[in-house]
């Protein structure tokens, strides 16, 4: 591919931010360029369940605010709010559908924050799929060849080196490609959407909690972070992350998901002991469960973990699916392929399974008698779980080892609005914008759907406001022409 020298705006990072901010920039009249460090594009996108969200009504600020906890401000809220509305009908111009979730079919996992103010107007959709693609997969088709219809170009294996600047703004970027080093202008600026830094464990020890593992894309490395750092940006949400737990396998890269589709099941920590109400979690949130010990209780917070479960669970569906990580295998629908390879351990009693699981027979023992007592009251005394889960773990056990698995952190550089990038103090850095999980809008909680409807809605309005750039400058080009 022959690289440009110049365009209007340059989009770092091809998935769905980058894919709708290269989108959005075009149709409004820009010349777009996309580069993407790994071999093809999708991020995280192309491993998601394709779910969407919207909120309105007078509440709806205030809904967004309180997953936030008043850490984004008010202006970017309101942007995403009317953002969110325009979802559907864009990715139906571009050839996609989407459908209605029926709330009831998950079991109680929807809608996630139903206490929150405004919760009663919240609603969810999801990305129709065609054939057997996954509906993450079929949103990234669709986005991607939206792109390629356009004529857009886009260079993949393109990783950005460091950004372009002159005076206290941002024109460009300097590119690697096959080991040689190209700088491309960018008149009006530069769109950063190459995700945040869950798959480094560096940048993971440094900013977030927990001894995670990634179960994500694993291209998020924090070089939105970086480039916006070395360009003077302020950073925002970097201790905000979302994910589950995950089984880690030394054969594979990333993480498994993991997600017990019957109640017959415990988590026990690496003592074998009970530590939190087991299907209380927002899915996204469950491995937050790991930072809720209290002093009080006998527990402590040692992983790995174990998911400990009855022969209903293990036949209810498989234990992985959720994330569509690792790539290259396939979890068997009743998990009997992964029992046979050792991964899930098995154990005709109590006795047998700590055996199994290395798990101090006495400690595990008790965990499972005060379970069952539990049940036998149909009352959690001690973790308060809902009666209706209460399921007796009747043998044989059945047990998966776990480790919290971050799948998006947010934290980057701090936008507004428009999608600028700010400054520490407020004020934007000129030509450099945000989208997407580069700096996410979500400051401690979020959605269901959230992360790829903050990406779609946030890199149309970068896209649109980087355009609206280069029409300026062009204006101003020519009224400075006509003035000589």
């Amino acid at each position: 591919m022959t690289l440009p020298a110049e365009v209007d705006v340059l989009v770092v990072g091809f998935g769905a931010a980058g894919a709708a901010a290269a989108i959005a920039a075009h149709d409004a009249g820009a010349s777009v360029f996309v580069v993407e460090k790994t071999a093809c594009g999708g991020g995280n996108c192309t491993h998601s369940g394709g779910f969407l969200f919207d909120v309105d009504g007078p509440r709806a600020f205030e809904y967004l605010d309180t997953l936030c906890f008043g850490k984004t401000e008010r202006p970017v809220l309101e942007a995403f709010a009317h953002g969110l509305v325009e979802v559907p009908d864009f990715l139906l111009s571009l050839g996609g559908s989407t459908a209605p979730v029926d709330v009831e079919a998950f079991g109680g996992m929807l809608p996630s924050w139903p206490h929150f103010p405004g919760a009663e107007h919240v609603r969810y959709r999801q990305f129709v799929p065609v054939a057997d693609e996954r509906p993450g997969e079929g949103l990234w088709r669709v986005l991607e060849g939206a792109v390629r219809a356009r004529g857009i170009p886009v260079a993949l294996a393109t990783p950005v080196v460091e950004l372009m600047t002159e005076g206290d703004g941002v024109t460009g970027a300097t590119i690697e490609q096959a080991g040689m080093r190209r700088r491309i202008g960018a008149r009006a600026g530069v769109v950063l959407a190459s995700g945040s830094f869950e798959a480094d464990s560096e940048l993971r020890d440094t900013y977030l909690p927990l001894p995670l593992v990634s179960v994500g894309h694993q291209g998020n490395t924090g070089d939105t972070l970086r480039l916006a750092q070395a360009a003077g940006a302020s950073l925002w949400h970097m201790s905000a992350f979302f994910g589950w737990l995950a089984f880690v396998h030394p054969d594979y890269p990333v993480g498994f998901t993991l997600d017990v589709h019957a109640p017959s099941f415990i988590y026990v920590d690496g003592d074998g002991r009970r530590f939190t109400d087991e299907t209380g979690w927002e899915v996204h949130d469950r491995l937050r469960a790991l930072t809720t010990y209290l002093p009080r209780r006998r527990n402590r917070p040692r992983v790995p973990g174990w998911i400990i479960f009855g022969e209903a669970a293990r036949r209810a569906g498989p234990l992985h699916g959720i994330v569509g990580t690792p790539d290259d295998y396939a979890w068997s629908p009743d998990n009997s392929a992964e029992l046979e390879a050792g991964w899930i351990k098995r154990g005709s009693d109590a006795a047998e399974l700590a055996t199994a699981t290395g798990l101090d027979p006495a400690a595990l023992q008790a965990t499972l008698a005060d379970y069952a007592a539990a049940v036998n009251r149909r009352a959690d005394q001690e973790f308060g779980r809902s009666a209706a889960t209460l399921v007796p773990l009747l043998p044989p056990l059945y047990a998966i080892p776990f480790m919290p698995g971050v799948a998006t952190a947010s934290g980057g550089p701090r936008r507004d609005a428009q999608g600028r990038v700010l400054r520490p103090g407020g004020a934007p850095v000129p030509g450099l914008f945000a989208a997407g999980a580069a700096g996410s809008i979500w400051g401690h909680l979020t959605e269901h759907g959230g992360g790829l409807t903050d990406a779609i809605v946030f890199g149309r309005i970068a896209g649109r406001q980087a355009a609206a750039r280069a029409s300026r400058l062009v204006t101003t080009a020519t009224t400075a022409e006509g003035a000589t």
